[in-house]
């Protein structure tokens, strides 16, 4: 069976079509440009603003229920003492500390795993950011003052024990062993 194809060509427009749309479009712009740039009620309309004091208890209480409503958005838990926000910033700062030097740590040491449960053992730097963003927020918005003093310090000293592990882990493997039999691992 032979298929056979006409080719299909676009109709040709007549100068007279081209002329009476480009004449159309002008008209139309034309329009819009005078419709636009001055109004005919623009004298009439009165755009002056009332002059009001400033009521600052109003601006205050709308500043209190909006922190409220942040502060509320991932939460849990009822929390009754807010942790400041040095606290907040220091967690934050930590938990990013702790996640480049743990990428930095798996990527160049060949003995060294990542000790998360919720991670596999060399992450890519997207599975940490990924995690991170997962649970630091939530952790920061239901965790009370003292509570979050507590993770900071246990986040600092692990930070601590990774660069304690990363210097001292032996970086070749537990059989390395001469040629003879003996075996030279200096760990």
């Amino acid at each position: 069976m032979e298929y056979k194809y006409k080719v299909m060509r676009p109709k040709r427009t007549s100068m007279k079509e081209k002329v009476m749309r480009g004449l159309l479009a002008l008209l139309l712009v034309g329009g819009a440009l005078l419709y636009f740039a001055n109004p005919l009620h623009a004298q009439e309309l009165d755009l002056t603003l009332p002059e009001t004091d400033f009521d600052f208890r109003q601006i205050e209480e709308d500043s209190f229920l909006i922190q409220e409503a942040i502060n509320k958005r991932l939460r849990f838990i009822d929390v009754k003492n807010e942790p400041t926000k040095r606290q907040l910033k220091t967690f934050y700062i930590l938990n990013a500390i702790d996640m480049t030097t743990s990428y930095h740590m798996t990527r160049n040491h060949p003995n060294l795993y990542e000790a998360n449960i919720l991670l596999p053992g060399k992450p890519s730097a997207a599975q940490f950011l990924v995690q991170k963003l997962a649970t630091v927020p939530v952790a920061a918005a239901n965790l009370e003052e003292g509570q979050l003093v507590v993770v900071n310090w246990i986040i600092a000293a692990i930070i601590i024990k990774n660069i304690y592990h990363y210097e001292t882990a032996c970086r070749t493997g537990a059989n390395y062993h001469h040629i003879t039999g003996q075996n030279i691992n200096p760990c």
